[in-house]
């Protein structure tokens, strides 16, 4: 299930990001047929001071993530992950 989700994060956070965390929560099921739509979007939830220190929003990231029958739009997936930018990146 986590894969369907994925498939919507933008290719330019896949590649400067480290997925920190990710919350699934499971509404229904769906059957092998079924054709389903996969959408992200940024949290508007800001992560904030983390052992005093600042958190920049830019090297820290939330995205809400939903599945859903193409069919007639039932949601089968909420789901939220993190992501911190990676120590390599300049």
């Amino acid at each position: 299930m986590w894969i369907w989700v994925m498939q919507s994060v933008p290719r330019e956070i896949l590649e400067d990001y480290k997925m920190r965390s990710m919350t699934l929560e499971f509404r229904r099921e769906c059957t092998q047929s079924d054709i389903l739509e996969s959408m992200t979007s940024p949290s508007s939830k800001e992560i904030g001071a983390s052992n005093h220190k600042c958190v920049s929003t830019e090297s820290h990231l939330q995205y809400i993530h939903l599945l859903r029958l193409q069919e007639n739009k039932t949601e089968l997936v909420r789901a939220r992950t993190e992501w911190h930018l990676k120590r390599n990146h300049n």
